[in-house]
């Protein structure tokens, strides 16, 4: 585990922290990234695009008498 200076108080952080203890701000150096669950968001997001996608597929008219 390292440590940084925090961007706003300049004060030493770990870089594993959310935000600064000294001053709250949020911290920019994180390792495991900075929005919690935005992977499981986006997959979620992801896949009602796609059901959407297929139903809207099956469910508009087809013009089956095309020459």
């Amino acid at each position: 585990m390292g440590e940084v200076n925090c961007l706003y108080c300049g004060k030493a952080v770990p870089d594993d922290v959310a935000r600064c203890p000294h001053c709250g701000a949020v911290s920019h150096f994180q390792r495991k990234g900075y929005r919690h669950g935005a992977r499981l968001r986006f997959l979620i997001f992801f896949l009602v695009l796609v059901v959407m996608a297929l139903v809207l597929a099956f469910w508009l008219p087809r013009d089956i008498n095309v020459p």
